[in-house]
């Protein structure tokens, strides 16, 4: 944590560079990169540090990490997803978000000006919209394929009738 908050790089600090100022600051025991590795990783689990795109910066608070139903390890890890079928879409992208990059968006939406942010508001409720648009597109199409399902099985049924009955009123042939 004191060698992020001295180094104070504005995108984070890599691992390289936080274990360089360590080394240059302090005495290394062995198998020190192992050991900052862990070390890392632990702090990005309970919500501490925050790692984007490699690089490594204290977690500002937020509504997100303060709230302590994310902070345990067990229930969060950073980088490390659930899978499970809501967090993809229709055509299989994930939709899912996580919290270092919602720290991010917020920390971004924090540094807006005003007419920014009414055009960040303004295309997210373009994009709301079109989904819904897309959303009430794809009910059309399944209640279309449901009912070419039942047609289907109702022609299924009475070709089946038909069968039988062809079957069971057979007329025989009697010679004279």
């Amino acid at each position: 944590m004191e060698a992020i908050t001295n180094l104070r790089e504005p995108g984070g600090s890599s691992r390289k560079t936080i274990a360089a100022y360590i080394q240059d600051q302090y005495w290394a025991p062995p198998k020190f990169k192992r050991i900052l590795s862990a070390k890392l990783k632990y702090l990005t689990a309970t919500g501490k540090l925050m790692k984007i795109s490699r690089k490594y910066r204290i977690a500002q608070p937020s509504s997100l990490t303060d709230n302590k139903k994310y902070n345990n390890p067990i229930l969060l890890l950073e980088g490390r997803e659930r899978i499970s079928p809501k967090k993809f879409g229709l055509d299989g992208v994930n939709n899912l978000v996580n919290r270092s990059q919602i720290d991010l968006e917020l920390a971004k939406m924090r540094s807006m000006t005003p007419q920014e942010a009414t055009a960040a508001a303004a295309e997210a409720v373009a994009e709301a919209e079109a989904a819904i648009a897309e959303a009430e597109q794809a009910a059309r199409e399944a209640d279309a394929a449901e009912a070419d399902a039942e047609a289907a099985l109702a022609f299924a049924d009475a070709a089946m009738k038909t069968i039988q009955g062809r079957s069971t009123h057979t007329p025989m042939m009697i010679r004279v």
